[in-house]
């Protein structure tokens, strides 16, 4: 039987989502170019470009590509290094769980009297497996958006489940001291919803694919790439800069962290 995951604090680093090739090439595909098309921009043969995409380097290449592609240059450069840093938050759990070869994030939320869960992970049993190892006996379901690995989980978590809510765009509900409001994220998915939770010590918003630390989800083409990019500015970047951001994959982070060290935001 596969393990079901890692229960983490939202507070632990780990490893960002992406690889620095993934954020190149994420950016290659929201600006309709190929490899061929940008070291054509870029003025070097595609050979040097593939080295770049590969270590962000030489530094005045990553510039060059960084401006043809509208990203920070300096975020690109610092994306190595760059680890977001959250406070310990009580209330908040990250359900870590396998998906293929990679990870999927759920999120649980708690007051005394209510429990929140935010997607559902990939394999069946892995959500309703951690959930039991940490006493929870019902939760209140929302989903981020419907690929395979947030909601595979959907049909073993039915004997836990509430409800599963569906919030129309700029509405709320509430739940004890927890108030959960629905924010339009389509681009990487269409349709996305994000979710702003208050009622904690700090604001904190679930973004799903829409943001992870140091990236954006992936997007079929310019249109998708364009939706994104603006309903991440206008619903997530807008929020107070130490509110605290959960994605669908990777480390937690904070609106604040994410302005100056997103590539694609900073």
């Amino acid at each position: 039987m596969i393990p079901p995951g890692v229960i983490r604090r939202v507070s632990e680093s780990t490893p960002l989502e992406d690889e620095l090739a993934y954020v190149w090439r994420k950016a290659m595909r929201g600006a309709g170019l190929n490899a061929y098309e940008l070291a054509e921009k870029c003025s070097v043969s595609p050979g040097e470009l593939e080295q770049m995409l590969r270590e962000s380097r030489p530094e005045s290449l990553v510039r060059k590509a960084a401006e043809v592609l509208s990203l920070s240059a300096d975020a690109l450069l610092g994306l190595l290094r760059y680890r977001p840093v959250v406070p310990i938050l009580h209330g908040i759990s990250r359900l870590d769980m396998p998906f293929e070869e990679d990870s999927v994030n759920a999120w649980l939320i708690r007051d005394e009297d209510h429990a929140l869960l935010f997607d559902t992970g990939y394999l069946a049993d892995s959500a309703t497996r951690l959930l039991a190892m940490i006493g929870v006996a019902e939760v209140e379901l929302f989903l981020t958006h419907d690929h395979r690995d947030h909601v595979g989980g959907i049909t073993m978590l039915a004997p836990l489940l509430r409800k599963i809510h569906e919030i129309p765009k700029g509405q709320s509900l509430s739940f004890g001291s927890l108030r959960v409001k629905c924010i339009d994220l389509a681009g990487h998915c269409m349709p996305t919803s994000g979710y702003v939770i208050s009622g904690l010590s700090r604001l904190v918003c679930v973004t799903g694919d829409a943001l992870f630390a140091g990236s954006i989800g992936g997007c079929a083409d310019a249109f998708a790439y364009q939706m994104a990019l603006r309903n991440i500015r206008q619903q997530i970047l807008t929020l107070p800069y130490d509110t605290i951001l959960l994605p669908g994959h990777g480390p937690a982070t904070t609106v604040g962290q994410e302005r100056e060290n997103n590539p694609f935001l900073a």
